[in-house]
């Protein structure tokens, strides 16, 4: 008896440290996650300083989240009574959804471009992937309509962003009109379920529902809790869903189980020969006019 309760014990064990170890790499942000240095081609550091000096040019501005962390983001007026929340991905810069969003602010759009929490500015040291990004995302909303009146919103977000605006989607937050989601997971348990065997190369089950069970009891939630196309179920609010059809980072088949759940106004704009959250700067005129004419038709 005594042999085998230790061995129990020891599975157990060796199945936490297994899930916190895998809890740490997908969820815990490090210095060295969000600093990692990245290829540029010159027109894209240019891209990149004139998104950046957008950003220096705009006015920082605080909020505190539900559980407390402190959340940054860049505000930049506008004079059209219009507003635009853009949100970056995963290990994400605030920059990088700048050729949008200085297209947006260049027709009069207010443009509120937040860091992520645990990214950038804002506090925090894990991510949920979508579910307290949601409530940080209402709640940036919910400082718009206070503080500026807003009530003609539109939500943009690229790969984990993607999904955020997705989760928010089903809340149905006062002020939107429209949303523009670039590649976003529709099931966090399928995308993980993916990169194990991409990045792994190990089967999914029964690892990945153990790992969720210990994400629930250390974190609060299970990946199941993260279900964007759910979430589009909710909703009416006029969705436009983009995906690279060479993506396998965020498998590009998930484009469709979003989009089919939606049963709204929606479009679908599918990128030809691109790879993970590269849309915008591969069809950087044809994403942003597309992206704004569909804003433009609702909000």
């Amino acid at each position: 008896m005594y042999i085998a309760i230790s061995i129990i014990i020891a599975i157990m064990l060796i199945l936490i440290l297994i899930s916190e170890f895998f809890l740490r790499f997908a969820l815990l942000m490090t210095e060295k996650k969000l600093n990692q240095p990245r290829r540029e081609e010159d027109e894209e550091k240019l891209e990149r300083d004139a998104n950046a000096a957008f950003l220096r040019s705009s006015e920082d501005v605080y909020i505190d989240a539900n559980d407390g962390i402190r959340l940054h983001a860049y505000f930049h007026g506008g004079t059209a009574g219009k507003f635009l929340i853009s949100l970056h991905g995963y290990t994400g810069r605030a920059y990088e959804n700048g050729i949008f969003y200085r297209y947006m602010a260049k027709r009069g759009y207010s443009i509120l471009v937040p860091d992520v929490r645990a990214h950038g500015k804002s506090g925090g040291k894990y991510i949920s992937m979508g579910l307290w990004e949601r409530d940080d995302l209402l709640l940036w909303i919910d400082f718009l309509r206070k503080r500026h009146n807003a009530e003609r919103i539109a939500l943009h977000g690229v790969s984990m962003g993607g999904a955020t605006v997705m989760m928010a989607s089903g809340m149905n937050p006062e002020g939107v009109r429209a949303i523009v989601e670039d590649c976003g997971y529709s099931s966090l348990y399928e995308e993980f379920s993916a990169q194990m065997r991409q990045m792994f190369h190990l089967p999914p089950h029964p690892l990945l529902e153990i790992v969720s069970i210990w994400c629930r009891i250390r974190l609060g939630f299970s990946f199941s809790s993260i279900n964007p196309a759910e979430e589009v179920k909710k909703t009416d609010i006029p969705m436009l869903f983009i995906h690279g059809n060479e993506d396998t980072f965020v498998p590009f088949g998930m484009v469709y189980d979003a989009y089919n759940a939606h049963h709204g106004q929606k479009e679908l704009f599918i990128t030809e020969g691109v790879k993970h959250a590269l849309s915008m700067p591969t069809y950087k005129d044809e994403y942003s006019l597309r992206a704004f004419n569909f804003i433009e038709r609702y909000i």
